[in-house]
């Protein structure tokens, strides 16, 4: 029987936008380096903090992977800036992030019938930030900070259960990720639903269900039983 619905926060409730990107082109231009395009400093950026947390051998903040792996880059690129200063711009967008507009009203709904929860990949402040700014009200909030452990290990989502006191039968879990919302949570039982936003293709990962906007849910939770 479904009892709890738990959310991924970042791309899947709240929209991270293009305040990152911004902050990569504030640190460039900081740097004097209008030759190195934001987007492509930014993806890479994101794609060295993406290998970090898959080998960390010790639990690590977001924000000081994200102050080791600027300077890793400002040495890739020869930027010769202050990393440990100018990562600022980048923290700074951080809990200052829009919901998507749908949300608010789907969360009330499901708060009727279902525990919610969150599950997500950030420091713990500012993901509260953004929660308490977008008016979001989650009785549940888990992140890696709080359980030291990072997606799409299995700790994080078996944690997670021990914390609502459910078995994996009893939870959907919902996010925009396939490997860290979809695949994670299926590696330990849990059923999955991938937020599909931009209409891409799911390759060899294959969630129990696929949505467009977290509108559909209720479509969802009703063949669930």
């Amino acid at each position: 029987m479904l009892k709890a619905i738990l959310f991924d926060a970042y791309g899947t409730l709240i929209s991270t936008g293009d305040g990152s990107v911004k902050a990569a082109k504030r640190i460039l231009e900081r740097n004097k380096r209008p030759d190195i395009s934001p987007d492509q400093f930014y993806a890479r950026w994101k794609g060295l903090h993406r290998q970090h947390i898959g080998s960390l051998k010790t639990f690590m903040t977001e924000e000081n992977i994200f102050r080791l792996d600027l300077s890793r880059l400002y040495r890739e690129y020869g930027l010769m800036g202050d990393a440990d200063l100018d990562v600022e711009m980048m923290l700074e967008t951080l809990g200052n992030r829009k919901g998507f507009p749908e949300v608010k009203e789907v969360l009330r709904d499901l708060a009727q019938d279902y525990m919610i929860a969150v599950g997500s990949t950030t420091d713990t402040a500012p993901l509260l930030q953004d929660l308490k700014r977008n008016e979001l009200e989650i009785p549940y909030v888990f992140t890696s900070e709080s359980m030291e452990v990072y997606k799409p290990e299995k700790a994080f989502y078996e944690k997670m259960l021990f914390g609502l006191g459910l078995s994996p039968s009893e939870a959907l879990f919902i996010g925009d990720s396939l490997i860290d919302d979809v695949q994670g949570p299926q590696s330990v039982g849990i059923r999955a639903c991938w937020v599909n936003r931009k209409g891409a293709e799911a390759g060899n990962i294959r969630p129990d269900f696929e949505i467009q906007s977290l509108a559909e849910i209720r479509e969802i939770t009703e063949k669930i039983k």
